[in-house]
């Protein structure tokens, strides 16, 4: 892609994160894991092999994911303990919310289908409609591991966060039932080998 569409879409990122964050300014936990979930799921992109189109759409999709939870009441997201099964099915419904808001964004890449199902499980155990494997996105399945990853090493109104250890030995527990299993060995990767790739000053301002 020559420069100058570089450019454009290094804005088009920053002006699309800069608006997410506007729009969930009252959850403290919303911006950060926007940021760190769009680096997480870009590395573990590149790490597969990925070409640069498929992770320019893995990066947007990650970082409008969790968009939908402005429609689900704020005295839920911050809620600090345990969610009635009224409340985690409200919950449950932000990844509905999201692509309906983003359906009819012209974006290059099946942004509105990412966000659905990054919350979907291999086994079928996911929500919001139980998706099993080659039913799910690849590009979801970088997202669901990327966001997973984050949400266990975020403190959250209700828990401390776990240690990037703990937080791998789930994933790994759950790879191949829950989890791509090429998505958790890069994400083992990345976090055991790898973890400068996180660094924001190694891509620039971008």
């Amino acid at each position: 892609m020559p420069i100058e569409s570089r450019e454009i879409l290094r804005c088009l990122f920053q002006t699309v994160g800069t608006l997410v964050d506007s729009a969930t300014m009252n959850d403290p936990y919303a911006a950060p894991h926007r940021v760190r979930t769009s680096q997480i799921a870009r590395v573990l992109a590149q790490l597969q092999g990925f070409d640069e189109d498929m992770i320019d759409g893995i990066r947007m999709a990650a970082t409008l994911h969790d968009f939908g939870t402005i429609l689900v009441p704020s005295e839920i997201i911050l809620k600090a303990g345990p969610l009635t099964d009224a409340e985690y099915a409200a919950v449950k419904q932000h990844p509905v919310y999201g692509a309906e808001i983003f359906k009819d964004i012209e974006f290059p890449w099946p942004v509105a289908q990412i966000i659905l199902q990054h919350h979907e499980r291999l086994d079928g155990s996911g929500y919001p409609h139980g998706l099993t494997r080659d039913e799910i996105m690849l590009e979801a399945q970088v997202v669901a591991v990327a966001d997973a990853m984050d949400a266990m090493t975020s403190d959250r109104p209700w828990r401390k966060a776990f240690s990037e250890e703990e937080a791998l030995a789930q994933l790994v527990k759950d790879r191949g039932t829950k989890f791509d299993p090429a998505s958790v060995d890069a994400c083992i990767e990345l976090y055991t080998k790898k973890k400068y790739l996180l660094d924001p000053d190694y891509y620039g301002r971008g």
